[in-house]
């Protein structure tokens, strides 16, 4: 008898002081499953991205695309004209509107006439005003007429290093930029050309790699295709020609088996899983009509193109310039709801009642409805408000939602209750918050969204 006395006291003591979670465990358990919604988001680092020059666009976006030539950038030896070239793609104007900038920098332009874009000194150096030598080309081709300097000369890689070094020390923590594509090389950026001069190998390319890698974030940096250099450091890449099935089934088979350079015959690395890491962006391309892409014929292998690619942008062609509402505008939010990421919660659970001072296991499942991840250490945020909608508590976890691709992700995660908070009924809320303002800066596809940017989900009862 004074064994099963003692047995007795000790489970009572044991129950005693079980931990909190499993005191909370004992009201049950509250299932929150939001309702979705085919909404199209505005959301950062993701769908349009008009040229920064363009106005009166209607369609939604958070993102304009710049090339900025060597010759705006620095007229002068040592000059950089950062202020006049902020002033010339309106900077400012678009950071008011909360749009960031997607940026090129180019050496050549094909025009209708012959023009330059590196400086005239630049020019001179590499022998512009030497009737006997000149290391570079002004060339008439298919593409249009330029000057294609020579990359290989020492000169030019060596004052690019300084370019990329003044650009990177103007805007590497510049909120403002959201990706810097690795022009410098070819017509337009685009690591080619069509001269006689020969195409660099990649011993020499890598030299106009290495000063954007010192410079800024791998997570900003996208290549036009794979080299060794952006399969290593996990760079993305972007597509010029999205949209034309023929020129994107290259691109495609460029990424998924690697292909042998047509220029300098080195082979280049597949890159299939490259979005995973880094963006995929690019620009419809420029030899068909845009309205050919969004009609009930083209639609949905646009929209294939966009999940093989895994596309999160497309700028500076894009179809931002059709009117809100037109015929085209089914077709056009087809597309926005399936390029880039697409986040909300499903079922949300936690326990229906917790006492001040414990802990609430919250555990949410997540769906990514997009075609790509969210390539930023944004903070998952989660609070409690009361009945008034003031937020009594939060805390940010430590959920790493660069991982959340496309599909679903169970997360588990906890809210500490004050120990001082009073009785009643309060509702959980969620939110992702941009490290740069403190504040929600992502929509998800459901419905609960307060003035503040959170999303409300499930109610809980705080007894003491």
């Amino acid at each position: 008898m004074k064994l099963r006395s003692v047995l007795y006291s000790v489970l009572l003591a044991t129950f005693c002081i079980l931990p909190s979670s499993a005191a909370a465990s004992s009201y049950g358990t509250a299932t929150y499953s939001p309702k979705q919604t085919q909404d199209v988001l505005r959301n950062p680092y993701m769908g349009l991205a008009p040229d920064s020059g363009t106005s009166n666009l209607e369609q939604e976006h958070t993102l304009v695309y710049a090339n900025l030539t060597w010759r705006m950038l620095e007229p002068t030896k040592g000059d950089y004209a950062f202020d006049e070239v902020e002033d010339a793609i309106r900077f400012d104007e678009w950071t008011e509107k909360d749009v960031k900038f997607i940026l090129r920098i180019v050496m050549d332009i094909p025009h209708t006439k012959s023009d330059m874009e590196i400086p005239d000194w630049l020019y001179n150096e590499i022998g512009g005003d030497n009737d006997n030598f000149e290391d570079g080309e002004w060339y008439r081709n298919d593409y249009g007429k330029g000057y294609s300097p020579n990359y290989s000369n020492p000169l030019i890689i060596k004052y690019h290093k300084q370019l990329i070094d003044a650009l990177g020390e103007r805007y590497k923590d510049d909120p403002r930029i959201a990706f810097i594509q690795l022009g410098s090389v070819g017509h337009w950026g685009e690591w080619h050309t069509d001269t006689s001069i020969p195409f660099p190998a990649t011993e020499v390319t890598d030299q106009y790699v290495q000063p954007y890698l010192d410079n800024f974030p791998d997570s900003m940096l996208l290549m036009r295709r794979p080299h060794p250099v952006a399969k290593e450091y996990k760079l993305g890449l972007f597509n010029d020609m999205f949209g034309n099935k023929e020129d994107t089934d290259s691109y495609l088979s460029w990424i998924q088996k690697g292909y042998v350079s047509w220029l300098t015959k080195e082979t280049m690395p597949a890159m299939p899983d490259f979005w995973k890491y880094a963006p995929s962006g690019g620009e419809f391309s420029p030899s068909d009509s845009l309205n050919s892409y969004f009609d009930r014929s083209s639609i949905n292998q646009v929209i294939s193109q966009a999940k093989a690619s895994h596309i999160s942008w497309l700028g500076p062609n894009t179809p931002a310039q059709f009117e809100k509402d037109s015929e085209q505008q089914q077709y056009l939010d087809r597309f926005l709801n399936t390029i880039g990421y697409r986040f909300s919660i499903t079922k949300e659970t936690h326990a229906k009642a917790v006492q001040p001072g414990e802990s609430l296991a919250i555990t949410m499942d997540w769906q990514n409805r997009g075609v790509a991840p969210f390539y930023f250490p944004w903070i998952l945020e989660l609070s409690l408000t009361d009945e008034n909608g003031e937020i009594v508590t939060k805390t940010k976890t430590d959920e790493d939602i660069r991982k959340w691709l496309p599909g679903t992700k169970t997360v588990k995660q906890s809210l500490k209750i004050p120990d001082d908070l009073p009785e009643g009924t309060y509702t959980l809320c969620v939110a992702i918050l941009d490290p740069h303002t403190e504040e929600p800066g992502i929509q998800f596809a459901m419905e609960g969204k307060r003035a503040d940017g959170r999303y409300t989900l499930g109610k809980v009862q705080v007894r003491d």
